[in-house]
């Protein structure tokens, strides 16, 4: 789930009201590279009467392949030194990445509201730079696709951590990491085939899990990353990847697909709620 606090479009309350109403009992909102917006959503959750479970998607680069990771991180303490030191260098590196993005855009012609970046909450994303172009006759997401993809001819890369750093990064703040959406990730690099030699770099990374139902994933999909997290006695997680209302290709608020296999869901937030020594070999 995510906010405004990076690319999604409601802020905590809204999100937090949204999750109580559709019947959810317990949420992580993992906003990418911040977690400047989980006292508002941890406020939020004790006034509506949700668990909160503190998280963040660290957006990571996998260097074997030269390909974009999103790793989730659950449970941490939001007040490590080591995690705020880090998450400073995402917003440093945010901003210079904006600076070059808007140049390149203003060199095409393209208006940017430079206020409105300024303005934005948590970190700013690709969706804020969007946004803030005022003179597109296209949808946000049709521009972000056309300028700002690794498909465009435009496109300028972020720097980011390396997976192994915030792998880390989470455990050193006491938290569990997990790879998220990992077959829809090597499918866009039409890297599928190395999934298993994925995985297993990454177990050796680490790593604490994978996101195992996601969205759209069909039967074979899910089947495929069940099977690796059974094989290495891993967490197993689900999401639903909100981003806001009418966000094309996403699932409801709450909703994943399963496809009739066993998902323990309060076995699942007992795990991410643990300390991380009682938390150790417990899998799901």
């Amino acid at each position: 789930m995510h906010t405004v606090y990076s690319d999604g479009d409601l802020y905590p309350s809204e999100l937090v009201t949204k999750a109580r109403d559709v019947g959810l009992k317990a949420i992580s909102v993992t906003d990418h590279d911040t977690i400047d917006g989980l006292d508002s959503v941890e406020k939020e959750c004790k006034k509506m009467g949700l668990q909160f479970i503190p998280g963040i998607e660290f957006t990571t680069n996998f260097n074997p392949l030269g390909i974009e990771v999103h790793v989730l991180g659950y449970g941490f303490d939001q007040e490590d030194s080591y995690l705020q030191k880090k998450l400073e260098i995402t917003k440093k590196r945010a901003w210079k990445y904006a600076e070059e993005v808007v140049d390149l855009l203003a060199s095409h012609g393209w208006l940017v509201d430079y206020s409105r970046l300024e303005a934005a909450k948590g970190i700013i994303t690709k969706h804020d730079i969007a946004l803030a172009v005022v003179n597109r006759d296209i949808s946000t997401y049709e521009f972000h696709d056309m300028w700002l993809t690794e498909k465009s001819k435009y496109f300028i890369d972020a720097e980011k951590f390396e997976i192994e750093e915030a792998i880390d990064i989470i455990h050193k703040a006491g938290g569990k990491a997990v790879v998220a959406h990992l077959i829809r990730t090597l499918d866009q690099y039409n890297s599928l085939p190395l999934l298993d030699d994925v995985v297993d770099h990454f177990v050796k990374c680490g790593i604490d899990g994978f996101e195992v139902f996601y969205g759209k994933s069909n039967w074979q999909q899910v089947k495929s990353m069940l099977e690796l997290c059974r094989a290495y006695d891993l967490i197993i997680t689900g999401g639903s990847d909100y981003h806001g209302p009418g966000r094309v290709g996403r699932c409801p608020l709450g909703n994943y697909n399963v496809h009739n296999f066993n998902h323990d869901e309060e076995k699942l937030i007992k795990i991410l709620s643990m300390s991380p020594i009682a938390a150790s070999g417990s899998t799901v």
